[in-house]
């Protein structure tokens, strides 16, 4: 059984994104289209392309999404020429913003409005990036970093997950499917992670491997008490990276 509505193919969007690249120099090969041109609008529209996805997903993720679609709206307004705004500039205003975050986090008072909502947003985050989960389901990024999830759901049902030069860990051991089968769209850029399963599941591996690679160290049991055996189907695009499943 499929994820849920709320669940979202990132392997979807990486593809479209390579498929509108093969076509662009594809045009430009036949002389209809200027790549160079065409690509320097490239980073802008990936940036604003996942920052709207992120920003209409719950918890977390819409802070993701806001700080994406800045970006990608700053290096638009720069190739257009209506600013001079780059990746060197970028950098330092994120750097400037973390620290001004972590100074007013050490500073403000834990009674004020704003220091309540800070610490509620914490608490957000920290069980977004590790911790147990019940949920049927699961939507994650990991941009530059990483989290770790324990899934101990008894109706899981699949999951999207998105690795850009980050990493995950997501242990479903103590988990149990909905139906007979459920599928993870785990998908990673420079990036990866790991997926533990039970061992009576049975694993397929359906995604493409783009200087990356999708392995599965499990060792499948069959149950034993006549059950059908449940099983895992892992897709997605793995770009000079890897994802494995193991129990």
């Amino acid at each position: 059984m499929g994820c849920s509505s709320r669940s979202f193919s990132w392997s979807l969007t990486f593809g479209l994104l390579i498929a509108a690249a093969g076509v662009i120099l594809l045009l430009d090969q036949q002389g209809i289209i200027d790549a160079n041109r065409v690509f320097q609008y490239f980073w802008p529209g990936l940036c604003i392309s996942f920052g709207l996805v992120n920003l209409f997903q719950t918890g977390g993720r819409r802070i993701w999404g806001i700080i994406l679609l800045v970006i990608g709206v700053l290096l638009l307004f720069d190739s257009l020429g209506f600013a001079h705004v780059g990746f060197q500039s970028i950098w330092p205003v994120i750097i400037i913003a973390v620290g001004g975050l972590m100074v007013w986090q050490a500073i403000a008072p834990h009674s004020s409005p704003l220091g309540e909502r800070a610490a509620t947003w914490r608490v957000r985050l920290n069980e977004w990036r590790k911790g147990d989960s019940s949920d049927s389901d699961f939507n994650h990024v990991a941009i530059l970093g990483g989290f770790k999830r324990r899934v101990t759901a008894k109706n899981f049902r699949g999951g999207s997950v998105m690795a850009i030069m980050g990493g995950f860990e997501i242990d479903l051991r103590k988990a149990d499917m909905e139906g007979d089968s459920a599928v993870i769209d785990a998908t990673s850029i420079m990036g990866g992670g790991e997926i533990k399963v039970p061992e009576t599941w049975r694993i397929s591996l359906d995604g493409l491997g783009l200087m990356g690679a999708y392995v599965d160290e499990t060792h499948q049991i069959p149950p034993t008490d006549g059950a059908a055996q449940k099983h895992l189907i892992v897709k997605g695009i793995n770009f000079m990276g890897g994802v494995v499943v193991k129990n």
